[in-house]
């Protein structure tokens, strides 16, 4: 036997060798196919996306500057609004069936984080959280939509809850702090303080006073001790002495 001629391919091998070829090519082919799959549909539905939220924002936004510029409730329609926003009516009603939901979704945007204390003097805690709320009226448009609200109740609710409750809570958790480390009379009834002092910041805004106001830290200082006289261990008054 020829010597060279174990070392010469056969058809057999040749055909073999040619389908793992084939076989290899194929794999690569389907493996560009799945990377195409995966990336070609996030590629479609980026395009169409910014131009939604920039439409619901729109929206949000020109709702409530209509009701900040003194349109009532009842006087602000669906046309205005979107008029406003630059859209059209169907833009709108494929985001919210009505007026309402429009502005419950308006008012969670107002949404804002509550500065903390750290729990030192009790009366400087107090004065720094009012006189903040003392700003937020004075400076925030978002203050002044309270008084137009009142006649719609499912809308005032909803605002007191995001709005107004989140700074009484914060002025309830300072009080509450000094009761605990004894700056405040054990007969302090906290929920009754916080709600006096938020309330006589607020009163200004509801009752529409026009008069001229005090810059906030002189007016949150004079809120607090008018409302906390007889109230603060460190003033003497609440522990029996003249």
């Amino acid at each position: 036997m020829n010597p060279m001629s174990s070392a010469r391919s056969t058809p057999t091998d040749r055909e073999s060798a040619s389908e793992v070829a084939k076989a290899a090519e194929v794999v690569e082919v389907v493996e560009v196919v799945e990377a195409v799959e995966v990336v070609e549909p996030v590629h479609r539905r980026t395009p169409g996306r910014p131009r939604s939220e920039r439409a619901s924002r729109a929206i949000i936004r020109a709702a409530l500057e209509l009701l900040q510029e003194g349109v009532s409730v009842d006087a602000l329609s669906v046309e205005a609004v979107a008029a406003r926003a630059g859209v059209s009516k169907a833009t709108l009603y494929r985001r919210w069936p009505n007026k309402e939901a429009v502005l419950l979704e308006a008012l969670e945007s107002l949404v804002e984080p509550q500065s903390r204390v750290e729990g030192g003097d009790v009366r400087q805690d107090v004065t720094m959280v009012v006189e903040e709320l003392c700003r937020w009226v004075a400076e925030s448009r978002s203050a002044r939509l309270l008084p137009r609200l009142m006649s719609a109740p499912t809308l005032y609710g909803h605002y007191v809850r995001l709005v107004v409750d989140p700074r009484i809570a914060a002025v309830r958790e300072v009080l509450a702090g000094g009761v605990r480390r004894g700056a405040l009379a054990d007969h302090s009834d906290v929920d009754t303080l916080s709600t006096a002092l938020v309330g006589a910041v607020l009163s200004r805004v509801v009752l529409g006073d026009a008069a001229p106001e005090a810059p906030p830290g002189e007016r949150a200082a004079r809120i607090v001790d008018h409302v906390l006289a007889g109230h603060l261990i460190e003033d003497g008054a609440s522990d029996g002495r003249d």
